[in-house]
């Protein structure tokens, strides 16, 4: 049963400045939020892509491993991966990769320290899949599920979609889509207005570069939402989903361009996944185009649409 509990709402502090109080006044071992996205055990991660998933109240933050060789985390906005936490030092931690396709957590003297499994580590830690790494009140799960071929170093930066969903099931899927070409991926709550959740990403320094829209949004009109955002965000292409129906109509399709999206895709088929092989890859070539992406990697979309198409029949269907 996929499960997600909403934490009490924590404004995001853009500033670099902090109050350092000692480090025994710091929740040891795992935070405990009350709502929003967070680690379980039963999440369906199946793409044979390392990476790290971030989880707060208002997103899921995917961040594909594999276009460089270490990430630093921390409170400043020069690290490589910034956390809006007042118990994170400014650089608290960073993971690098190896040359045998490793990664290690190793900490940065930080002054509240980084723990691993509740456990606080005092020298390189190599991660395994479903670790989760507690850095101040924010969870991070290294996950690297059936381990394949390691996506090309030679791809430099990344690229991250939006993505909201109406549907959990929807939201799964695809997320290990993108992740398995690379590409990174951040879900929004659809608790928060989309305005908020933008505003919280660009607090972050991640610019998104595409957005993944659900019409089942219950907080933002899709069409509306389109017609309007050209002059707030003139670089950000946006994809309509509707992710209760798994046919469209092309009159539907035209009217959602008319709307300035750059296309609306049909609900991810749960039954006979596999044999929508090449209507995936069609979607994901022009995603590909609107990230200005290399080509995708036909080798792990193969592999996660085979291990999604078992683990989907057990991620329990509905709105979140």
């Amino acid at each position: 049963m996929f499960k997600l509990h909403w934490p009490m709402e924590t404004p995001l502090n853009p500033s670099n400045k902090t109050t350092h109080v000692p480090e025994q006044q710091k929740p040891i071992g795992l935070a405990q939020p009350s709502r929003g996205f967070v680690p379980h055990t039963d999440a369906v991660f199946v793409a044979p892509v390392p990476r790290l998933v971030i989880y707060s109240p208002y997103m899921q933050r995917s961040i594909a491993l594999g276009h460089q060789q270490e990430w630093v985390i921390g409170r400043n906005k020069d690290s490589t991966i910034v956390l809006p936490d007042r118990w994170s030092s400014r650089h608290h931690a960073v993971v690098k990769a190896d040359e045998r396709g490793n990664f290690n957590l190793v900490d940065l003297e930080s002054l509240n320290g980084t723990f691993v499994n509740s456990q606080k580590i005092s020298k390189p830690y190599l991660l395994k899949h479903r670790d989760i790494i507690t850095i101040g009140e924010t969870e991070i799960q290294f996950i690297y599920p059936n381990p394949g071929p390691i996506l090309d170093g030679s791809v430099q930066g990344n690229r991250f979609v939006l993505m909201t969903h109406a549907s959990r099931v929807q939201g799964e899927m695809w997320r290990e889509i993108l992740n398995s070409q690379g590409i990174s991926t951040i879900w929004g709550s659809s608790h928060f207005e989309l305005e908020k959740v933008i505003g919280q990403v660009e607090g972050l320094g991640i610019t998104a570069n595409l957005l993944m829209l659900d019409l089942g949004m219950p907080k933002t009109n899709p069409y509306d939402f389109c017609r309007r955002y050209h002059a707030s965000y003139p670089d950000l292409g946006i994809i309509l989903l509707n992710g209760m129906r798994t046919e469209i109509h092309e009159a539907e399709r035209k009217w959602a361009k008319n709307q300035g999206a750059l296309n609306l895709f049909a609900a991810l088929p749960r039954e006979h996944l596999f044999a929508e092989v090449t209507e995936i890859a069609n979607r994901l070539q022009i995603i590909s185009q609107a990230l200005d992406w290399p080509m995708i990697n036909g080798e792990t979309l193969t592999a996660t649409l085979m291990h999604l198409q078992s683990e989907t029949d057990d991620i329990a269907s509905g709105f979140f």
